[in-house]
């Protein structure tokens, strides 16, 4: 996959393109509810997200026009870390037919040993025995609490927009690790005005999505919709990816490399009662204390098990074997490169 080039300034992109006026041949991804396409030109610096079904523009147009009203350090800050969109792309009937979005910077693709890049989404850091496998390296402890960490930041930057956003999910995430912790977050045509509860269908993840969404007793995704997936991300990036809070009792994992003090964290971030969910700034503070911790080597030692060409079965979880689980998550994150796995349409407002 070619990647942007970083040292050039950004191009000047047009804020709205008729689909006619843009050029896609090599499509680079596939999800539920669009195909993303290479565009020539804009030195690389963006990709096309072309939906199935045409939207009405009104949504996207907004993320456009904010994106395009930002001082020059705001919108620096999106494109290292949000594929955010730039451009509306329209039909004759002036119908939202897809978007142009930030490209990753090149630090999050994977050069994996089958000899095929892909982007690093969160589903290699999840299931580590399988991406050692493709040879992505696995993450110490302390290097994914600093992960969770800068995703927290990046969610908070967001909220002090007055933004949600309403599908985070693992394959929607990605990281990197070379210089420090770094995340880029996927999926932002998906971002939502907090005060606009505007007529889009609603595109979500339900293993990740907040219980109160799909129990219908709010209509979108808010700002402790956030709070609650961060403890799903904790729960499952420092302790096991198969972990679930289950009614009446939502206790963390219990593996030796959780670290204990974000216990309470979890806790009460995927509790039901969104009256007791962490803001934002209560998690940064909690993982910066985790991360911080010099007292527990553990926590700069890797979890991930060496690659083993015979497959363990683990134990089952709800009734399903989680090799199969396992597999089938894992396989969705590959095949979708990240930028969009099964994306389910909850429902149309």
């Amino acid at each position: 996959m070619n990647m942007p080039n970083h040292t050039k300034p950004w191009p000047t992109i047009p804020k709205n393109l008729n689909e006619t006026e843009v050029s896609h041949t090599v499509q680079v991804a596939r999800g539920g509810s669009s195909r993303v396409f290479a565009v020539p030109g804009y030195d690389r610096r963006v990709i096309y997200k072309k939906y199935f079904e045409p939207r009405e523009r009104p949504p996207l147009d907004l993320l456009v026009t904010k994106y395009a009203e930002l001082d020059s350090t705001s919108s620096h800050y999106i494109r290292e870390h949000l594929a955010w969109p730039v451009t509306t792309v329209h039909n004759t009937d002036d119908q939202a037919v897809g978007t142009l979005v930030v490209q990753a910077p090149e630090g999050f693709t994977a050069n994996l040993s089958t000899g095929r890049a892909r982007i690093r989404d969160l589903n290699f850091l999840l299931y580590e025995e399988r991406a050692a496998r493709v040879n992505v390296q696995p993450a110490t402890t302390r290097q994914k609490i600093g992960l969770l960490h800068e995703l927290v930041s990046v969610l908070h930057w967001l909220q002090e927009q007055g933004l949600v956003h309403e599908d985070l999910a693992a394959h929607n995430l990605l990281w990197r690790l070379d210089e420090k912790p770094a995340v880029f977050v996927l999926d932002c045509d998906s971002l939502r005005l907090l005060s606009d509860e505007n007529g889009q269908p609603l595109f979500t993840t339900p293993d990740w999505t907040d219980p109160r969404v799909l129990g219908n007793e709010i209509p979108r995704p808010d700002n402790e919709s956030t709070s609650y997936a961060v403890g799903l991300l904790v729960a499952r990036v420092l302790g096991s990816p198969y972990w679930r809070p289950a009614p009446g009792r939502i206790a963390p994992p219990s593996e030796e490399s959780f670290p204990p003090e974000l216990g309470p964290f979890v806790t009460k971030a995927c509790n039901r009662s969104a009256s007791e969910r962490p803001n934002l700034e209560e998690w940064l503070i909690a993982l910066e204390g985790a991360a911080t911790d010099t007292d527990r080597p553990a926590l700069d030692r890797t979890t991930a098990p060496a690659a083993d060409p015979t497959p363990t079965k683990p134990p089952p979880v709800q009734g399903r074997p989680v090799a199969l689980y396992d597999r089938l998550a894992f396989a969705i994150g590959l095949a979708a490169g990240g930028m969009a796995a099964v994306l389910v349409l909850v429902r149309f407002l």
